[in-house]
């Protein structure tokens, strides 16, 4: 052991060493998160945020807003989180709401109150259901939109509710190739959902930015900075 490695002055000088070493390694992944975000909005034609990691635009033709946010009470449970929504071009009544339920947000022993079901036993398992319409009911039962929606189980949250999709997963990430995974089932589902549907006029949000009607407090993605 080399001398002084074990005495206070090394002991510290060891933890300064490697706090230096974690700030390295988180800025470059933020570098890496930046770069990463600005090429994807590059190459699809959409707006980034320049001081946070914020991407805005249309997608594919669809209104969409990608973001950062900050989920928890604070200390280690706080945690980092990547928001999508997309624009469902009125597909689905304003005021159906569609919202995953984790798992582990569930209390043991515990049930939900359910008014509303689709009438399908996967669907109704996994999802919580209000102001189902009449209309929006065949429209979700498609089994093309049955199949996209449950497939978005691995998700944190998944929510349909005021004309958005919108999908969340932990982390954020750090190449295009990861950014264009995760909007490519929630994207499928959306075009599924139009498919579906009646023929609707045109979407509201085409003068709309993606930002209105958004959901409030922790449903909105927050200002995390690149």
């Amino acid at each position: 052991m080399l001398p002084g490695v074990s005495s206070p002055l090394g002991i510290l000088a060891s933890l300064l060493v490697l706090g230096a070493l974690a700030l390295f390694i988180l800025f470059q992944l933020k570098r890496r998160q930046r770069a990463a975000w600005e090429a994807f909005a590059k190459a699809n034609g959409l707006t980034c945020a320049e001081k946070r990691l914020e991407v805005q635009g249309r997608y594919r033709g669809r209104p969409l807003l990608l973001a950062t946010g900050k989920r928890g009470a604070g200390g280690k449970k706080r945690h980092t989180v990547t928001v999508l929504r997309l624009d469902l071009e009125g597909a689905l009544p304003a005021d159906l709401l569609l919202e995953y339920e984790r798992p582990e947000d569930k209390v043991p022993g515990a049930t939900t109150p359910r008014e509303e079901h689709l009438g399908d036993a996967d669907l109704d398992a996994a999802f919580l259901v209000e102001n189902l319409a009449p209309e929006a009911r065949p429209v979700l039962l498609a089994p093309d939109v049955r199949q996209r929606l449950l497939g978005l189980r691995g998700h944190r949250r998944v929510s349909i509710k005021g004309g958005w999709l919108q999908v969340e997963q932990r982390g954020v990430p750090a190449s295009t190739d990861a950014l264009e995974a995760l909007l490519r089932a929630p994207h499928e589902l959306v075009r599924a959902v139009i498919e579906a549907a009646p023929a609707q006029p045109s979407s509201h949000a085409m003068a709309e930015s993606p930002h209105s009607d958004a959901p409030t407090d922790e449903e909105l993605p927050g200002s995390e900075h690149a």
